[in-house]
């Protein structure tokens, strides 16, 4: 028996919190990402349609953790040509508030556990490039380690879409993420954000 594969995307398109609703491209389609299979690097593609006839109950874990479910896929949209597009029913639990407030500022991703079905993966002669053409979803997983990187958080709404609150800071929250990714020092981050605001 073959072991579950992980692949995880970046493609988060919706947050609905009233509805508890997480809106998700789990797989992007034609995407190549490389990702370690049978213990060495390949470039690997999932072909659209591969999960097609996939259906509910499927559930979602926090971090592919079996322990940690968060939820369940309410809906399917295998023909979406983006890739296998999911809304996530999130739990009302504490940590099922966390990850929507999570997913909306774009924090988490996507990600599933699958098993290639037999006939499904066509390999390159040389075994460097692998397709995935047809495979059984296990489970879909929130996670802060995407490897696609065709997939991100396009929209969120909430109820009202109300503005943020007075206390909100967008636009120094952008520079602290611009300075963290030009590599200022971890230091100096933690140091702007216990900084008060003037």
């Amino acid at each position: 028996m073959s072991e579950i594969e992980i692949r995880t995307a970046t493609q988060l398109l919706e947050v609905r919190h009233p509805e508890r609703i997480i809106d998700l491209i789990a797989v992007p389609y034609d995407e190549e990402t490389r990702v370690r299979h049978q213990g060495r690097l390949i470039i690997e593609t999932v072909a659209p349609g591969a999960f097609a006839g996939v259906s509910a109950p499927v559930k979602v874990n926090l971090a592919h953790n079996y322990e940690r479910p968060i939820g369940r896929v309410a809906k399917f949209h295998t023909n979406d040509p983006r890739g296998l597009r999911t809304e996530l029913r999130i739990v009302a639990t504490p940590a099922g508030d966390e990850v929507l407030e999570l997913a909306a500022e774009d924090l988490l991703a996507g990600s599933v556990g699958f098993l290639p079905l037999p006939g499904g993966e066509v390999y390159t002669y040389d075994r460097a490039r692998r397709r995935i053409t047809k495979a059984m979803l296990d489970h879909i997983a929130l996670t802060g380690d995407p490897a696609y990187t065709g997939a991100k958080v396009l929209a969120v709404r909430a109820a009202g879409d109300e503005a943020p609150p007075p206390t909100a800071t967008p636009n120094l929250d952008r520079i602290r993420l611009e300075r963290l990714a030009a590599g200022a020092g971890m230091a100096d981050v933690l140091r702007d954000i216990t900084a008060p605001v003037s």
